[in-house]
């Protein structure tokens, strides 16, 4: 596949929507993009390049497959468990409320099980519940998220003593209980776009961010950039968690260094002072 014409369609993406591919993984751009090539029915890219000009849904369908979410309640159960063990009980004590903010959301169980497990940390604490912000760069996935509605099988790992307290029947399928979901705002956002954090977002500083297997989209330079932005939202002593199979680059650990109070593979991160 040749690089130049996929970069290409990428800047009329970019055009069209202001998300920017450009510097991700080209192996990754490459396998993706060809498996939208198959799924037109186009024999090449330059006859798929035609297409997308012309098809203004298939933009959104490449925004899609570029980045499709794998994501599920509780996913990596054991990193969650240790989160709740030691970061969310010193953040529930004081006297404000958790600022936290979940990048990459996609279809939205990740910000939901943090936002569960924010809830609870609040009711054992003494301080003002939280504030959450979930953003992604695909609108289709955001619009999930925001109705909070899923099919039985996402119930799968979610522990029992916490279904009833934040989970309905719906049909066939499960939501969100609106006094959970009404306390998440979910946002198109770009990490690495124009803007520092969601314009929603009234203040761009948070004691805990979320951005799991995101930065593995990315090539060595971007991933910087996304680590520096993520450092210049988050005080020292806030906390950030990353994918447990995730690394920073050696440049960032001027930013971030392991919790000291977390085990290690969990992906649990502190900002160093600056």
């Amino acid at each position: 596949m040749p690089y130049p014409l996929l970069l290409e369609i990428l800047t009329f993406v970019s055009q069209r929507r202001g998300i920017d591919f450009r510097d991700y993984r080209r192996d990754m751009l490459r396998r993706r993009a060809q498996s939208r090539v198959r799924a037109t029915g186009c024999t090449d890219l330059a006859a798929y390049r035609s297409y997308i000009m012309t098809d203004r849904e298939e933009v959104d369908r490449l925004i899609e497959t570029l980045v499709v979410p794998v994501t599920e309640f509780f996913r990596d159960a054991w990193t969650f468990r240790e989160l709740d063990r030691c970061v969310l009980p010193i953040l529930a004590a004081r006297n404000a409320p958790i600022r936290a903010w979940v990048v990459g959301a996609a279809t939205g169980e990740e910000a939901y099980t943090l936002a569960i497990l924010l809830a609870e940390a609040s009711t054992r604490g003494t301080g003002s519940g939280f504030e959450m912000i979930a953003s992604d760069l695909d609108r289709r996935s955001l619009e999930v998220a925001r109705a909070g509605a899923y099919p039985a099988a996402a119930a799968v790992g979610i522990p029992h003593e916490l279904y009833p307290r934040y989970f309905r029947s719906n049909g066939s399928g499960i939501r969100i209980a609106d006094s959970l979901r009404d306390r998440i705002q979910f946002a198109q956002h770009d990490l690495v776009g124009p803007y520092l954090g969601p314009q929603e977002a009234i203040v761009a500083a948070f004691d805990i961010v979320l951005c799991r297997n995101v930065l593995l989209y990315f090539d060595a330079a971007l991933r910087a950039k996304a680590v520096a932005r993520l450092a210049a939202v988050l005080e020292p002593g806030a906390v950030l968690m990353i994918g447990h199979s995730e690394a920073l680059p050696a440049e960032s650990e001027r930013h971030f260094q392991p919790h000291p109070g977390a085990k290690t593979n969990t992906g649990i991160l502190v900002r160093r002072a600056s």
